[in-house]
């Protein structure tokens, strides 16, 4: 049974495996995805491999991308829903350090944090000044020198 199969087996399963990816989350079915890919790809290199080298391949490296990627994941930081900052994006950002992009005059300039630009409140300081997030009020981050 295993003779039998051929690399666009492995192309088509590994297909199927990001399709179904896609429709059930948690990011484990597309590594199996990749894993029988690579065999796909293997194999139309070299098509006189073995069924039995194939399935240990695509076992190998199914396995070890997902214990890869759960090992690189935990440097991320996740959400912590426990942390009272789900959707308060202002209080997630408290103790990042960014330049200001405008200058603080009269109490009020702006920084980018990421994608967006924000409101900014604190002593006056000039644009480039490097700043520590405090607190936040809304959209109004509350900030000091770094």
């Amino acid at each position: 049974m295993l003779e039998d199969l051929v690399y666009w087996h492995w192309l088509v399963l590994g297909f199927l495996f990001l399709i179904l990816e896609m429709l059930a989350p948690g990011a484990i079915l597309m590594w199996f995805g990749a894993g029988a890919l690579l065999v796909g790809s293997i194999l139309f290199f070299f098509p006189e491999m073995s069924g039995e080298w194939q399935v240990f391949i695509f076992a190998i490296s199914s396995i070890s991308s997902i214990f890869l990627w759960r090992k690189l994941r935990k440097d991320k930081p996740v959400d912590n829903t426990e942390s009272g900052t789900l959707n308060q994006r202002g209080k997630a950002l408290i103790g990042r350090k960014v330049p200001l992009v405008e200058a603080i005059t009269n109490g009020v300039g702006r920084v980018q944090i990421d994608d967006t630009f924000w409101r900014v409140e604190g002593e006056d300081m000039e644009q480039g000044t490097l700043i520590n997030v405090t607190d936040s009020d809304g959209a109004t981050l509350k900030v000091e020198a770094a």
